[in-house]
């Protein structure tokens, strides 16, 4: 192993991080994959000390190493419970870009991360093969791993590239779904450009967007990660918009925290991407200040009872758990019953859940134990990937549960009474084939 004056800058910041840890064991109480394996090696203290041993010489990285960083949600909850301040955003992704460099990645993993992911040719094809695999609801399996299902359009299909506002234009904004709405659940996607519109936006959904990148650098691919945020970095720097708006939290976490890893103080495209940092917000968080600074949108009465599961990214790295609570409390009728373990981790973790589907189950299937015992009406989201990952561990546990991502409750409440919705079923049949009310999001079970 390198000494540690030869280390990479990433590997030099792990261990600044590492050197914060006083050993105390508070991040093992609220690591999801500790509470389940009672490894301490797979708690976040066990991690550190490991990591520290492979950075100073004293083991060599093996697969074993790998397995143990690759066995870790990234949903920073360690982070938040620190006491010392140990920015594990800081390590655990170095972590992963250190070890496969020494050991290698996964032929399958790599060629996805290096092909596929940064290819809009090949990421298509994939997709389009996805569709036709066999699978159950709105999951495939491949090879004995799980993975979200395709649905038979995508929200560029749906979706015009630019939204005009309904009423008086108050600006501007660029949308930003990601790659789980745009190709999983486009409905969602749909709703969340047309609460935008309703507000009095234009809205463009720009269709040379790239994926965030945050598959390529949560699997220690900076390199390719870099590749993909400097084509979003380059095209939204040239629109002329008030915002950058996304309702996936990962997404939005990526914009404002990995990012700020790939272009360190010294990068050429550090200036470029703090610009457009200012510019990206959250979907929720954009939308409470456009309410709270005297918006005359009215929302319609909804009598729902709603249990809010929280996105780590989030929560965790964003700060902004309150922002659908405060966002849900708007709306005449609904009442929100708070859960113990609202700000557990789902399980999904990206490819955690692809690479380890037994553990991903079990951790979601305790926090939908809890959230039933809770006897929440339905199940509010932030993340696409908390609503595959609940919805899919819903229809396996054949629960009588509707899960939904917060903004549909929304857009119910503003544009449920007058507009039809169509509804992407659990074979994820075409899109258009399907034309139901508004009131089937609530009245149909997710486990068909």
């Amino acid at each position: 192993m390198k000494l540690e004056k030869e280390l990479s800058p990433h590997a030099q910041a792990a261990l600044e991080q590492i050197d914060k840890c006083t050993s105390c064991g508070l991040c093992k109480e609220v690591c999801p994959v500790f509470a389940l394996s009672l490894r301490e090696a797979e708690s976040p203290r066990g991690k550190l000390n490991l990591l520290n041993s492979l950075l100073n010489g004293g083991l060599n990285s093996t697969a074993v190493g790998v397995d143990i960083f690759n066995r870790c949600l990234l949903c920073y909850a360690c982070q938040d419970a620190c006491p010392a301040g140990v920015q594990t955003e800081r390590v655990w992704i170095a972590a992963r870009e250190i070890l496969a460099d020494q050991v290698g990645r996964p032929l399958a993993k790599s060629f996805f991360l290096k092909r596929i992911l940064p290819s809009p040719r090949l990421w298509n094809l994939a997709f389009n093969i996805g569709r036709r695999l066999p699978g159950r609801g709105e999951s495939i399996k491949l090879n004995k791993r799980v993975l979200p299902k395709p649905a038979g359009n995508r929200i560029d299909d749906l979706l015009p590239e630019e939204l005009l506002p309904e009423g008086e234009p108050v600006g501007t904004v660029a949308y930003f779904p990601g790659c789980m709405l745009t190709e999983v659940f486009p409905h969602v996607g749909v709703k969340a450009a047309e609460i935008l519109q309703r507000l009095g936006y234009r809205v463009i959904t720009p269709r040379e967007r790239s994926c965030c990148g945050a598959p390529a650098f949560n699997n220690g691919d900076l390199a390719t990660g870099r590749r993909l945020a400097l084509r979003n970095i380059e095209l939204f720097s040239r629109m002329d918009v008030d915002a950058v708006i996304s309702p996936d939290a990962t997404c939005g976490g990526a914009f404002h925290h990995e990012y700020d890893l790939l272009f360190p103080t010294g990068s050429s495209m550090r200036s470029a991407y703090l610009e457009l940092r200012e510019k990206v917000k959250d979907f929720g968080d954009f939308i409470l200040d456009r309410l709270d600074s005297g918006s005359d949108v009215k929302f319609r009465n909804v009598e729902r009872r709603i249990t809010i599961h929280d996105s780590c990214h989030l929560n965790h790295l964003q700060k902004k758990a309150d922002v659908p609570r405060r966002l849900l409390s708007k709306i005449p009728g609904i009442e929100i019953a708070e859960s113990p373990l609202s700000d557990v981790c789902c399980g999904f973790g990206g490819s955690y859940s692809i690479y380890f589907p037994g553990e991903s189950q079990a951790i979601s299937k305790r926090n939908l134990e809890n959230f039933q015992a809770e006897d929440g009406g339905i199940i509010c989201v932030g993340s696409p990937g908390c609503l595959w990952r609940l919805r899919s561990e819903a229809a396996v546990m054949a629960l009588n549960v509707q899960i939904v991502h917060y903004l549909e409750v929304i857009w119910e409440s503003l544009l449920g009474a007058e507009k039809e919705f169509n509804l992407v079923t659990q074979n994820n049949a075409d899109i258009s084939d399907k034309s139901h009310s508004t009131e089937d999001l609530f009245n149909n079970t997710n486990t068909q």
